[in-house]
């Protein structure tokens, strides 16, 4: 059975709520990763994100890349962080920008981006969902 990150038809993330993609990191359908889209967000270069990715710096330049299983993963917990905390701190995208860069004490001094991006998101997205409007 897939995970909550890992989507499926039994287990959709917008079924429980959970993933709007609000920042527009991921296209329409969640397949594919939007890497200019992730540039503007994070403040990163394509040099910088090309690590995230595992593609080529020309690719990042295309308007949506298609990742590996384990990739979306990592990019929906994203997603799913960014929602959460663009509700808390009431859709202020500057905000939810900072907060996503910043090393944070709630995740032992890294961001919440490398938290993610590392594969260790399951956590954070609880412990925001305890604080986040129902």
């Amino acid at each position: 059975m897939p995970t909550l990150l890992e989507g499926g038809s039994n287990n959709s993330l917008e079924k429980l709520g959970a993933f709007k993609n609000s920042l527009g990191i991921l296209s329409d359908d969640g397949r594919r990763i939007r890497p200019r889209r992730l540039m503007e967000v994070t403040g990163l270069g394509a040099v910088e994100i090309t690590h995230f990715v595992n593609k080529s710096r020309p690719q990042i330049y295309r308007d949506e890349i298609l990742g590996s299983p384990e990739l979306l993963r990592r990019f929906r917990a994203l997603v799913m962080v960014t929602d959460i905390v663009f509700a808390l701190l009431n859709q202020d995208i500057n905000e939810t920008r900072k907060w996503m860069m910043i090393p944070n004490t709630v995740v032992f001094g890294d961001s919440p981006f490398e938290v993610c991006m590392r594969g260790d998101a399951e956590p954070l997205i609880e412990w925001l969902r305890t604080r986040a409007p129902q």
